[in-house]
């Protein structure tokens, strides 16, 4: 068996050649063209999503350390006010038992002051009731 090249074949050549051609121009080329417009276009959307994570990133960064900062003030501002209120309390207990003591203090002076009028009193009374008594005893 032989295999004989003949006309056929370049006819057959040239015929595959230009369907080759033909389906390039009309169906590959649009193809990879689309294929490559989308390839931009996806290019364009991930710079640009990118571009917009970096942003988002940067605010959120600015936002964590303004919250920082507000925490930080927040903070301050507490342990200041509790100090104070510390404080306060400190002078305000300070001046209660100031008041506490001198009013047991007077109390303790007028105690002593109404034992004294008493036995005082008592005492000029002694000579009276044992007058008194002495009577009751021997009537």
């Amino acid at each position: 068996m032989s295999i004989s090249l003949d006309i056929t074949f370049f006819i057959q050549l040239v015929n595959f050649l230009i369907s080759l051609l033909i389906i390039n121009a009309l169906i590959i080329k649009p193809i990879r063209s689309n294929m490559a417009r989308r390839k931009a276009l996806i290019e364009a959307d991930n710079a640009e999503t990118e571009n917009f994570t970096k942003k988002m990133n940067a605010q959120y960064a600015q936002y964590e350390e303004r919250i920082g900062k507000v925490r930080a003030s927040i903070a301050a501002e507490r342990d200041e006010n509790k100090h104070n209120a510390e404080e306060t309390a400190r002078a305000v207990l300070a001046k209660a038992n100031d008041e506490a003591r001198s009013i047991r203090q007077e109390s303790a002076q007028k105690v002593q002051q109404e034992s004294k009028a008493a036995l005082d009193s008592l005492q000029g009374n002694v000579a009276d009731f044992s007058k008194e008594a002495l009577a009751k005893i021997l009537a």
